[in-house]
């Protein structure tokens, strides 16, 4: 039988990463599985903002590392992920302007370069933008994008140039165990591969094969939607990213020029019970909400072209936290799983956690213990500092 230090189960950016880390710290064999092809799942479709705009110093020091090593590959490993860097601003009403303040003053003290502005400010920021006189912002001048599906494909060719062994279109099946210690992987192709070490980093999928491992984990697949919007020629728009708290929505500018639209509340988002099979469109009413309060925002929208939209996955936790460690009742195996729309943010720190925790890496911001998987059972959970998890 075929053995690995470390067998790997998902393609997308956690999955990648890992391989990566764990491949160039020298900590062992590394093999990556994938059941189709990388960015199957939530990663294809990923927004892949990042912002290091957060409520947690864990969470603000994760996206900071992060962001600096995105912005790094391309000259540490001679591949386009696109990296963009047009800045974000998060809208949010003066009365909530002390929470707002708290936060980036937590982040200005980890090193972030960030501010509060007035609503003058936001004009001053987006002339062609509506903004009313109660509203203020916080403004990130180094929040950026990258090209999701064109980063995963390069940080996996890093790690099989560091090393790292790739599968793609294999599925595992089940696990090897005896007792309470997984000691491997089944695949579908009938072969099996001993591990001294399986991570579950199969987001959408993560909580069916823990629950068939006999560990169910509170991780939950939703759709959310988003809508891409053309915006006229001429119009006068800076092209930033935003968080708009006041109407519950956020946008970006998209690579192929279009505006990618979303709202901010997950909670309406309906539940995938086969992420193999789901509704991968959208709604024409979910269009015309997108188009309704992008143009509250910035006038020119409400003559813009709809390209339709697209039913992306997240895998949620109930406090919109990941599940990051062992998995409860089991040696031998870790999730890494439930980023609920922040896995493309903090995947490069979560990559060199999980090889500071299990390999050789030296210690980054991630700490894993923040993010136990049994904190739950523990009656531990992360608390956020905004009304939507997506924010963090």
């Amino acid at each position: 039988m075929e053995r690995r230090d470390f067998v790997i189960v998902g393609g997308g950016i956690m999955g990648a990463m890992m391989a990566l880390t764990l491949a160039e710290s020298g900590s062992g064999s590394v093999l990556l599985v994938e059941k189709s092809y990388p960015g199957a799942g939530s990663t294809g479709k990923s927004g892949a903002i990042l912002r290091q705009h957060y409520s947690h110093k864990v969470t603000i020091g994760m996206a900071r590392e992060s962001l600096q090593w995105y912005s790094e590959f391309q000259d540490r490993y001679g591949l386009d992920i696109s990296f963009h860097r047009p800045g974000m601003a998060f809208i949010c009403q003066e009365s909530d302007r002390d929470n707002l303040e708290r936060n980036v003053k937590l982040q200005q003290s980890l090193g972030v370069d960030t501010s509060v502005i007035d609503s003058a400010a936001l004009r001053e920021l987006e002339p062609g933008g509506s903004f009313s006189d109660s509203e203020c912002a916080a403004w990130e001048p180094e929040a950026g994008n990258v090209n999701p599906v064109q980063t995963v494909h390069a940080v996996l060719n890093s790690a099989t140039r560091a090393g790292a062994e790739a599968r793609i279109g294999i599925r595992v099946t089940g696990f090897l165990r005896d007792g309470d210690r997984i000691q491997g992987v089944q695949l579908d192709d009938g072969s099996s591969i001993a591990a001294g070490m399986v991570i579950v980093a199969a987001g959408p999928w993560a909580g069916q094969l823990l629950k068939e491992a006999g560990v169910p984990l509170p991780l939950q697949t939703i759709r959310p939607e988003q809508a891409f919007f053309e915006p006229p020629a001429g119009a006068k728009e800076k092209r930033l990213i935003y968080g708009d708290l006041t109407n519950g929505l956020y946008w970006k500018p998209e690579l192929a020029g279009w505006t990618r639209v979303g709202f901010l509340d997950m909670d309406e988002d309906a539940v995938v019970e086969n992420p193999d099979h789901y509704d991968e469109g959208v709604s024409g009413e979910f269009i015309d909400a997108c188009r309704h309060r992008l143009s509250q925002r910035l006038p020119h929208y409400s003559l813009s072209p709809s390209w339709g939209g697209v039913g992306a996955l997240y895998t949620v936790t109930p406090d919109s936290h990941a599940l990051i460690g062992p998995v409860p009742g089991l040696e031998g195996m870790w999730v890494v799983s439930g980023f609920s729309g922040h896995g493309f943010k903090m995947a490069p720190a979560v990559g060199k956690g999980v090889a500071a925790a299990i390999g050789n890496d030296q210690p980054g911001k991630c700490d894993v213990n923040f993010f136990a998987p049994d904190r739950f059972t523990r009656k531990a959970p992360i608390e956020v500092s905004y009304g939507y998890g997506i924010l963090g």
